[in-house]
């Protein structure tokens, strides 16, 4: 089949879920970050997403079963297959014929070689930073998942997001890159929810949210990230200008002894899989912690422009310690350079460890909480 069949084939699935999810086209594009208009293309089979990311997480705002989950996958890997395919055909087609060179005069003395330019991107990159507290080392697991183009990002302001104080420039001007945090991300591995701490017995507590609604619960609830806190970050410039990104720092602001609060977590039995991840490791007993990549994971310095942005998921974790925390971005655009502090809303993120309390979960179609094996 060729690419055009193959994501036509993929949107027919698309828009069958879409139909029986109840949910409008306007909805979905707002949790998945994205225009109407994009979507409208994807479940019309006229556009293919850059990656299944984008795939997975509308089939899961659409309640798609783990069967129709993998019959997306293998469509959506056969269209980006055929497209891949056709690229490389017309390739040699457009390439001119090798011109080759008027050898250049040696220079009187050799210069310094320029430093290398930041990481290219293939897409929209997913990069995933994991973050532990105080003296556990930080681990950073890593997606091989692209997230979608360039305006997935246009929406970012739903569904409990934040953005960072980007403060200015050296010359004062306003920073040229936006970061949209979501404290209260669910994991792909665990769609069904994330577990909190709450200072509340569990009739005091209304039922699990779904991942649009976990910031409005978790704010209302006064809840606490248990054990560990996923947050991810799109990351954009606001103008024409390309902004690379040089590194970014994890600060503890404080520390104390675990909450001894009750611990919820989402609806039990829910499922969900694995996604296959790289690392990186931060040493938080270090002067200067910094996340150091590991296998093929991209490295910071990378960059981002107005219509390819960069997603980062971050895993906060700690074993021993109720840690408030927040992050900072170095940035530099032409001859400007800044940092960006990341927060939740002005805030420091908070990621409690838990101490053996017992749990607690919602079954689906239930109507009470019940204890959930922590074990």
């Amino acid at each position: 089949m060729t690419a055009e069949a193959e994501t036509a084939d993929l949107g027919v699935l698309l828009e069958e879920l879409k139909g029986r999810s109840g949910l409008s086209y306007g909805t979905l594009a707002k949790r998945l970050h994205m225009s109407a208009s994009t979507l409208h293309r994807y479940c019309k089979g006229d556009g293919l997403p850059p990656e299944f990311a984008t795939v997975e997480r509308f089939a899961r705002l659409c309640r798609a079963t783990p069967e129709e989950l993998m019959e997306l996958h293998r469509r959506w890997i056969a269209a980006d297959t055929a497209r891949e395919r056709q690229r490389e055909r017309r390739a040699p087609e457009s390439e001119p014929p090798a011109v080759a060179p008027p050898a250049p005069q040696p220079p009187a003395s050799t210069p310094t070689p320029p430093p290398p330019p930041p990481a290219r991107r293939r897409g929209r990159t997913v990069l995933l930073v994991g973050a532990a507290a105080l003296a556990v080392a930080l681990t950073v697991t890593g997606a091989v998942w692209l997230a979608s183009s360039g305006d997935d990002a246009s929406d970012a302001g739903d569904s409990g997001d934040t953005t960072a104080d980007a403060g200015a420039g050296g010359d004062g001007e306003p920073a040229p890159v936006t970061v949209a945090a979501r404290p209260h991300a669910f994991q792909e591995d665990s769609p069904c929810g994330n577990w909190y701490l709450v200072d509340a017995e569990p009739e005091q507590v209304p039922p699990p949210p779904d991942e649009a609604a976990a910031p409005g619960w978790a704010a209302a609830m006064g809840a606490v990230s248990a054990d560990e806190q996923y947050v991810e970050l799109t990351i954009q410039s606001t103008g024409d200008e390309t902004v690379v990104l040089r590194e970014l720092r994890v600060r503890v602001s404080r520390a104390e002894d675990p909450l001894p609060w009750n611990l919820f977590t989402g609806y039990g039995a829910c499922g969900g899989g694995p996604v296959e991840t790289t690392a990186f490791d931060i040493d938080l007993d270090a002067a200067a912690p910094e996340p150091t990549a590991a296998g093929d994971q991209p490295e910071l310095p990378l960059w981002v422009d107005e219509t390819d942005p960069l997603v980062v998921y971050i895993t906060a974790s700690t074993e021993a310690h109720d840690v408030d925390w927040f992050l900072e971005l170095d940035w530099a655009s032409g001859d400007r350079e800044g940092v960006l502090r990341i927060d939740d809303e002005g805030q420091p993120f908070r990621t409690s460890a838990t101490e053996g309390q017992p749990g607690w979960s919602f079954p689906i179609g239930g109507t009470e909480w019940y204890t959930h094996d922590t074990e």
